[in-house]
């Protein structure tokens, strides 16, 4: 039995639009007006003092992304990262949001009708964050979160593991067998979007992220009509090209619904591209026999290998139509591909040259460190010297266990913080690397141990922005960065000021 996807029709004055996703067995929805894309787990850089909830800070295309497990958040047990989950980047009043989930099963328009909101629901797990509950016949409820409180919770609220151990999932089933049960391995999971109003798809597995489509695209002269140029997505150069034109269909007009499917073809040495298309509508799961071989009357106007098979939707007229990604690659992104390594070339030289100009008046010091396998900075002003890690440190009776003692360095008395531990991480094993930055205020000095010291590095003051508000204590100490988008690098900047008026280590 496949599981068929309702069509994403407009939504009308009756009608939301919704984007459902799972985790574990439950089923919950956001409103697709708080949503801005569906991405892959990206790389993050992770954040002491954060709540236990939060993953970690990413750069999505030159804004910082706070990730929050939003699993950990609703049943207070950590989420498991597979290849099906996903980031969903919702906005709210405090700026842009991603909670990881796993897995993004549908967009899709709900009549008001199967919307309850009542707010009688308090069994649900969600009941805090919920706004409403989708109920339809012979369909498993699916609970719609408030992103603005779910946003908010994460700064305001704890969370703390074993929370919330409700579930509705089975209820809402009443008995009936789940399509999930079936094995993954007898279905194919397709990714559903629209050209001209009608149906085409790309394999879930070969599609990285979905995209809103970005104000400026760098034109690309005497390419392919389909190639619409190319866009820096994170630090990769990568073409985009409308998926009409390709196809030989007339291209459409780029509005708030267009999306760039971002696809990754492993079969060819082109890498990554994007391709526009009007709407992404939805993600199904159909059993792998039920796709069919394209009836002639589907390639029309589309030329020789643009469609590699159709799925007719149960229940209804409509086609899907799959797209061969080994000939649409093909077709028209050599001239693009040709153009993108000078470009790079370019790029670099412009960074040397930004180099050059970077002046005293415009530009800020800061020794760079690793913690935890991540980097973080603080101010050279305030950096009196950076040594090794002697052999013995004298202990301290009564003090904090971030106190690791005290050492005579050149005849005065040093207290020497482990920042690990002053950070809430776990102490680590004294190696060669370990270094001990000393800072300064007045008179007062203190050690602090890191793994290693990185660097020295001059950066524009237009790279340092606020970070993201996480907690209390995060936010008193760590509450600048450095956004490095060429180099795809977030350096988190410790306060000098703030480490070295802890009374507690205050020695003499």
């Amino acid at each position: 039995m496949s599981e068929v996807i309702e069509n994403n029709d407009n939504a009308t004055e009756t009608e939301s639009q919704f984007v459902s996703f799972l985790l574990g067995e439950e089923r919950f929805a956001f409103n697709m007006l708080t949503v801005g894309e569906i991405i892959r787990v990206p790389t993050m850089v992770k954040v002491p003092l954060g709540p236990p909830q939060m993953l970690g800070l990413a750069n999505l295309r030159g804004n910082v992304l706070p990730v929050y497990d939003l699993q950990f958040t609703l049943m207070g047990e950590p989420g498991e990262q597979t290849d099906y989950s996903r980031v969903i980047v919702v906005e709210s009043s405090m700026g842009v949001t991603g909670f990881l989930v796993d897995r993004v099963t549908r967009v899709n328009s709900i009549n008001h009708d199967c919307i309850e909101n009542d707010k009688s629901w308090e069994g649900s797990i969600a009941y805090d964050y919920l706004d409403g509950i989708i109920k339809r016949d012979k369909q498993p409820i699916e609970q719609i979160l408030s992103v603005e409180k779910l946003v908010t919770a994460q700064v305001v609220n704890p969370v703390t593991s074993g929370q919330h151990q409700v579930s509705l999932s089975q209820a809402a089933m009443g008995g009936q067998e789940k399509a999930d049960e079936e094995s993954e391995s007898q279905h194919e999971q397709l990714v559903c979007f629209s050209i001209e109003e009608q149906g085409f798809a790309f394999h879930l597995q070969d599609v990285e992220e979905i995209v809103r489509v970005p104000t400026e695209i760098s034109a690309l002269p005497e390419s392919h009509p389909s190639v619409l140029g190319l866009v820096n997505l994170r630090g990769r150069i990568i073409p985009i090209v409308d998926l009409a034109t390709n196809l030989g269909m007339c291209r459409g007009e780029i509005n708030d619904a267009s999306r760039i499917v971002i696809v990754n073809n492993s079969q060819s040495a082109i890498g990554s591209v994007g391709f526009v298309v009007s709407r992404v509508s939805n993600v199904i799961s159909i059993k792998v026999d039920a796709l069919e071989p394209v009836p002639e009357f589907c390639s029309q106007g589309m030329g020789d290998g643009a469609l590699e098979s159709v799925y007719r939707v149960e229940n209804s007229k409509r086609l899907v139509s799959i797209v061969n990604l080994a000939t649409i690659f093909e077709r028209s992104l050599n001239d693009a591909m040709a153009d993108i390594e000078p470009l790079q070339e370019d790029t670099a030289m412009n960074e040397a040259k930004d180099a050059e100009l970077l002046s005293e008046d415009n530009s800020k010091q800061f020794v760079v460190f690793w913690i935890d396998g991540q980097e973080y900075g603080v101010s050279i002003e305030l950096t009196q010297e950076i040594t090794r890690v002697p052999e013995k440190l004298e202990s301290v009776p009564n003090t904090p266990d971030y106190l690791r003692g005290v050492v005579n360095l050149r005849g005065t008395v040093l207290p020497v913080v482990d920042l690990r531990t002053r950070l809430g991480l776990m102490m680590a094993e004294t190696s060669e690397r370990q270094r001990i930055i000393v800072l300064t205020r007045g008179q007062h000095k203190t050690g602090f141990i890191v793994d290693g010291v990185a660097e020295v590095k001059t950066v524009d003051l237009g790279v340092i922005e606020k970070a993201p508000t996480l907690s209390n204590s995060q936010s008193q100490l760590l509450n600048e960065i450095i956004k490095l988008d060429k180099e795809r690098r977030i350096i988190q900047l410790l306060d000098p000021q703030v480490l070295l008026a802890d009374s507690e280590v205050t020695v003499g």
